[in-house]
């Protein structure tokens, strides 16, 4: 006597989770259920050829953390942004000679995890920190005066209307351009605190591959859409990468391809120099914090 086969049936839905879409499949043998969750990944657009490179030029390392830096006078002087200093070098035979550090007065201690920027303004510079707002001069020294409070700033230097702030004793910002807190921002899109990208009305950027939580825009001449540098997903502790998308129909492309970090991305912020962008990492080997300009040219 030949034994019957168990009915077989499965049901496919569609759910969402904090990196997108997510496949969960329903299977029923008889008595038995089996549920398997796989998540899913838009496809690239058709064209997959690499219309962008990637140019890194390292600057400066250090084993105090690095928030942001500055380029100034035809790049020849360099101000770096710690949690409680900014520091002035300037370029001799081809060296970074440091020659003034002013500290920073603080309203609060910094925080494990901090951020901070600094934006170059005529005759000195701003520097923005959770509760604390400083200015400062370069000449005829290096001072800076620093008072408690989160004052706006646009955070791409070349788009003023984009303004944001720190929210108080913590290290995300907030905006008028978006109902909640976010780590980054950039062409309508923001790396919102629950780690989704969503635009102003709340829908979610379609990406390639997962994103990490910092991102900044980069002008380029290669692609017709907005173009943004992100990180990764920070799968891996000790690496990290830096990709450039374009953006375009609610969807991210990638359009370069993965420049590999020897560790995690802890600052990527526009640049005051049209087509950059600075990055800050912790190599994962020596400990030290590096900071680089990011720049981009058309692939050949």
């Amino acid at each position: 006597m030949t034994a019957t086969q168990p009915e077989v049936r499965a049901r496919v839905t569609i759910s969402e989770n904090d990196r997108g879409l997510l496949l969960v499949a329903e299977i029923l043998t008889g008595d038995t259920r089996t549920v398997v969750m796989q998540p899913w990944i838009a496809p690239p657009l058709s064209e997959t050829k690499p219309r962008i490179r990637i140019l890194r030029r390292p600057l400066w390392d250090q084993p105090e953390p690095m928030l942001d830096l500055l380029l100034l006078n035809s790049e020849s002087e360099l101000l770096v942004l710690s949690p409680t200093a900014v520091s002035d070098f300037r370029l001799a035979d081809g060296k970074w000679i440091p020659t003034g550090v002013a500290a920073l007065s603080l309203a609060r201690p910094p925080a494990r995890d901090p951020r901070g920027r600094i934006e170059s303004t005529p005759g000195g510079f701003r520097v923005y920190l959770p509760d604390t707002t400083c200015s400062g001069t370069l000449q005829p020294m290096l001072t800076v005066a620093c008072a408690p409070g989160n004052e706006a700033w646009p955070v791409n230097p070349r788009d003023p209307s984009f303004v944001v702030r720190w929210i108080t004793d913590r290290n995300v910002l907030e905006s008028p351009n978006f109902q909640s807190a976010f780590y980054a921002g950039a062409n309508g899109w923001f790396s919102t605190a629950v780690h989704r990208i969503m635009d102003r009305a709340g829908n979610t950027l379609a990406v390639a591959d997962a994103w990490g939580t910092d991102f900044a825009t980069i002008e380029s001449s290669c692609v017709s859409n907005p173009t943004v540098l992100a990180s990764g997903s920070g799968d891996n502790p000790d690496r990290d990468r830096a990709q450039a998308f374009e953006i375009a129909g609610g969807r991210a492309t990638p359009v370069s391809e993965s420049t590999d970090l020897p560790g995690p991305i802890t600052a990527l912020w526009p640049a005051e120099t049209p087509g950059q962008a600075t990055l800050v990492i912790r190599n994962s080997k020596t400990g030290n914090y590096e900071a680089s300009r990011l720049g981009v040219a058309c692939a050949e």
